[in-house]
């Protein structure tokens, strides 16, 4: 007879109960992620309502033109044929227009998805560095709202600032995981780091800058483990990002005929490169960042002249907020420094985090202001940075309390604890208000930006033209009134191929006419014209076929 049966029964029965409730929680947890994620999308749809891609213009059209006219291997691997190397980003733009087809429309959508998948990266680091649900939710929430998504929804080539701005703070946390991870368990997160790099390095080359972040986080793990680390470890740490950046060096070199980055609007750095300026630019990315629009108007929309006061005064409420939030942290690494040896090692933990973030921030400042201009979609990586870097600000600080009150009143304290996060929470949270009111007006003005007005007039001549006639557009003569828009045969030769699924548009003519009179009279007898005339204090077209044949116009 068991006497501890009973007893037995009783432990396992316990065991059982925990494991449930753990395995409920964890449910729990997961099911509340899925319900914020699935609000991130919405709000990606919601925020981005009204902007259309129904005709491809400039750089879009040039890649569609590519992807019409070359192989895979071509369009893929340019090699020798193009001044950027960009493999990684044209194969995904390759599926994604194979996907498409004629679906010109699809891109809008494409492109939020991608870019609330990235808004879903800054939820999961915001709330892991903060602790906080409501923290990476909110921080989601800004990144997807911000004023510096115009080209990354806008434009088919959004799609390649969005990849990389996913990679570069893929980046970011793994290098974080790295150096707060045990030596063995956190070198492959170095390791990936690494091969993101290498791949980032070939969708976009500007982010090659990022380079120091691994030297930083090797450093930084070399003297974590400086007591039981091999020399031949330390040398393996520091040699691998050199070796992946000779690698990437070597293939741009030889796929294009140089390593270093081209410029802007078909400049080159090394001939328009200025320090004084370079830093001029740098100044302004940190003013953008905290809702400054420090550029001309055709690059971000409005002067910060021209804003509104009520805007101005948001943003210097957003900035005052901000500052309580870096007070109350650097309040807590004078606790931490004040503390026993284990509050300084928690010290040296929130600098080294603080620290590969101000350097990830500083290097894509850099990278972004060497060429002629400032463009706000350069500036998304670090503005989807700093709302991280800000959560784990608020992280440090709640950690901070916690561990200052258990010491002094050693005791559990969950109703105080509670307070601060509820305060700190409220704090952002006037903070999200604020400066969604602020971007939402930003964003208005976006008719300004200096590719907007013809993205409306190909959006037009689409609605006027393919959307009204269908397939019955092709083997028609398009005659175009004036030009004033200034097309180019480019644009007539090739705009109306990404409307047909063999991508030819066979017979199908453009022709650029001063008036009707122009248009040969053989041509109105036939019928089988269409004619297009330019609406330009609306930036659209109209299609005036019908009178022209019936003699009205």
């Amino acid at each position: 007879m068991n006497i501890f049966g009973d007893k037995k029964i009783s432990f396992e029965k316990r065991i059982n109960s925990l494991y449930k409730d753990i395995r409920d929680c964890d449910k729990r947890k997961l099911l509340l992620d899925i319900i914020l994620i699935t609000g991130l999308f919405i709000f990606g749809f919601y925020v981005n309502r009204g902007i259309e891609i129904k005709g491809l213009y400039m750089d879009d059209l040039y890649m569609w033109s590519c992807y019409g006219e070359q192989s895979f291997f071509e369009y893929v691997f340019p090699i020798g044929t193009s001044t950027r190397f960009r493999p990684a980003y044209w194969l995904l733009a390759y599926l994604e227009m194979g996907i498409i087809g004629t679906h010109i429309d699809l891109f809008v959508p494409i492109n939020i998805i991608a870019n609330t998948l990235v808004a879903v990266l800054i939820y999961f680091f915001a709330k892991r560095l903060s602790g906080l649900r409501f923290f990476g939710f909110a921080a989601g929430i800004m990144y997807l709202s911000s004023r510096f998504s115009y080209y990354q929804i806008g434009q088919a080539l959004g799609l390649m600032e969005t990849e990389a701005t996913f990679m570069a703070l893929l980046i970011l946390f793994l290098l974080y995981l790295y150096i707060e991870g045990k030596k063995e368990s956190s070198r492959r997160c170095y390791n990936r780091a690494l091969l993101v790099y290498f791949l980032l390095a070939f969708v976009h080359e500007r982010y090659i800058s990022l380079l120091p972040m691994f030297f930083l986080a090797a450093a930084f793990m070399i003297f974590k483990h400086k007591k039981d680390m091999p020399l031949k470890e330390r040398l393996r740490l520091l040699l691998k990002p050199v070796i992946v950046f000779i690698i990437i060096f070597i293939i741009r070199t030889l796929a294009i005929g140089t390593a270093i980055p081209a410029g802007t609007g078909g400049t080159e750095v090394t001939d328009t490169f200025s320090l004084s300026q370079a830093l001029s630019f740098a100044v302004s990315q940190v003013f953008y960042i905290f809702g400054v629009n420090a550029g001309p108007e055709h690059l971000n929309g409005i002067t910060w002249t021209d804003t509104p006061v009520w805007v101005k005064v948001s943003v210097k409420m957003s900035a005052l907020i901000l500052a309580v939030i870096v007070f109350e942290y650097l309040l807590s690494l004078f606790i931490r420094l004040r503390g026993d040896e284990g509050d300084r090692k928690k010290l040296f933990e929130y600098l080294k985090t603080a620290a590969l973030f101000l350097l990830f921030i500083a290097m894509c400042i850099g990278c972004s202001s060497v060429t002629i201009r400032v463009e706000m979609r350069w500036i998304y990586v670090s503005y989807g940075a700093a709302l991280i870097l800000c959560g784990h600000m608020v992280g440090a600080v709640i950690e901070t309390y916690a561990s200052e009150k258990a010491a002094l009143c050693k005791r559990p304290l969950r109703h105080e604890l509670f307070i601060v996060k509820l305060l700190l929470c409220l704090f952002f949270g006037a903070y999200c208000v604020i400066m969604l009111n602020a971007d939402s007006f930003y964003r208005s003005c976006f008719p300004k930006l200096y590719f907007w007005p013809n993205q409306l007039r190909m959006n037009s001549l689409t609605e006027e033209t393919y959307e009204k006639y269908g397939d019955s557009i092709f083997g028609r003569d398009i005659y175009i009134l004036e030009n004033s828009y200034e097309m180019s045969d480019f644009y007539g030769d090739t705009f109306f191929k990404t409307f047909d699924p063999k991508r030819k548009a066979e017979g199908t003519e453009v022709h650029f006419v001063d008036s009707i009179s122009d248009i040969p009279s053989s041509k109105i007898e036939t019928g089988n014209i269409l004619v297009i005339e330019e609406v330009p204090e609306e930036n659209a077209y109209r299609d005036i076929t019908d009178e022209v044949i019936n003699g009205e116009s």
